[in-house]
């Protein structure tokens, strides 16, 4: 547990003696076994980008997950909340699989202040993302998902509010931390860091209606070996030989970047028909990863224990990539120096499109709710894949043309 997360719980130490007073202590937990075919021979799937890739044919990999969660109610303004989840993470830190770990103090109906390893609250699904069981796909629509849900962990605190609005409630939150993360990217792994995370939520709900909106800024930083030692190579050419190198290789580094992200969401629940729709869009100042927008809507109708539904998701960058200025021309240069620069050139042009994301996948499904706490799901997803737009899945190498990507996925779901 890291020292900032230690800090923020250690704020709660005068009210201990208050706090550990015959807690009510409970313990629960959520699985989903699921199994997955992917037709790509060149594409790799995962759910998101803290978990490993999976391949084509089969595997039970990239659905299947195990969490422990244990509550424990000190009194009526204090309770505390401990989540394990077990998946098969790109990291092998024990730590990683900490999920939630935080004290609440809650010292009236309005306001709740919570301290510890949280969850940025930044989506429909941000208290149950891993929990299967709770929401209607197989797994969370990965156009929208799989960026921002990798990296909305972190350490820290965050303040709720809420008030009801005769038939409404309206809740806001303010949360503060920090956090690093292993990801597996399109190419290759990178550690990423992200200091002095800052989000804000807005949200309104009735019976039938929830609306979203969210914000959130951070300053990230990020590393691998093999990008670090392109932007060295890159960084020790004469300007004299390629004047924009310097430039290219400041554009390229992954280090005191800024990314902010913007979000709308809206779910209407009739008890038969259930639609949920959400939209973000995410800026940053680093060139791979130019600004981009993405979203879905989701139709469900439910019929008895059965609810059949279909999804439409798309994201797309809303910039073109930018032009790569290439080394210097000289006639004096030896063939092989030649080469080597324009080698270089190349690989900066890979750096520039290696994150780019541009696709649109038709989803359709039936949930089964079988069993009380057991739900069996089927899915076919038909993923349309842009030219040069791969970045959410992990490349056996660079891509050539567009690609199409039948998914085909069986989910067990259960909680206990």
């Amino acid at each position: 547990m890291s020292r900032y997360m230690l800090l923020c719980l250690s704020l709660l130490l005068p009210w201990s003696e208050v706090a550990l007073a015959e807690p009510d202590v409970q313990f629960s937990g959520f699985g989903n076994i699921g199994v997955i075919h992917n037709d790509s021979r060149v594409l790799g799937f995962h759910r998101d980008y803290t978990m490993e890739a999976s391949g084509h044919g089969w595997s039970a990999n990239v659905d299947s997950m195990m969490g422990l969660q244990l509550n424990a109610r000190f009194n009526e303004h204090f309770d505390a909340m401990v989540q394990v989840l077990l998946k098969d993470r790109v990291s092998d830190d024990l730590e990683d699989a900490l999920e939630w770990a935080f004290v609440r103090y809650q010292p009236n109906e309005q306001w709740s202040f919570r301290a510890g390893r949280l969850g940025l609250d930044l989506y429909m699904l941000s208290e149950y993302k891993d929990v299967s069981y709770a929401y209607l796909w197989a797994r969370p629509v990965p156009e929208f998902y799989s960026v921002i849900s990798s990296t909305t962990r972190y350490n820290g605190l965050d303040i709720t509010y809420s008030r009801h609005l005769k038939d409404y409630m309206l809740e806001a939150r303010l949360a503060y931390g920090n956090n690093n993360e292993e990801l597996a990217g399109a190419d290759q792994t990178v550690n990423i860091e992200l200091d002095a995370i800052t989000s804000l939520t807005l949200s309104l709900s009735s019976h039938d209606w929830l609306w979203r909106l969210a914000f959130a800024r951070s300053d990230i930083s990020g590393n691998n070996p093999e990008a670090d030692a392109l932007l060295s190579v890159i960084e020790s050419v004469p300007v004299t030989l390629w004047p924009a190198s310097r430039s290219i290789a400041a554009d390229i580094r992954y280090q005191n970047r800024i990314s902010e992200y913007y979000a709308a969401g809206a779910r209407y629940d009739s008890g038969n028909w259930l639609i949920q729709s959400e939209l973000g869009y995410t800026d940053t100042n680093w060139q791979p990863l130019q600004p981009y927008i993405s979203g879905y809507i989701s139709v469900g109708r439910r019929v008895e224990d059965f609810t059949f539904y279909g999804v439409y998701a798309g994201v797309r960058h809303t910039e073109k990539i930018p032009e790569v200025e290439p080394p210097l021309i000289l006639p004096f240069l030896p063939p092989e120096q030649q080469m080597q620069l324009s080698a270089l050139h190349q690989g900066a042009e890979l750096a520039y499109r290696s994150s780019r994301q541009q696709q649109h996948t038709i989803s359709v499904g039936i949930r089964w709710d079988f069993a009380e706490d057991f739900a069996l799901k089927l899915q076919w997803d038909h993923v349309n894949i842009g030219h040069q737009g791969s970045g959410l899945w992990v490349r056996k190498e660079p891509e050539a043309q567009d690609e199409r990507v039948q998914l085909f996925s069986i989910n067990l779901s259960f909680i206990f």
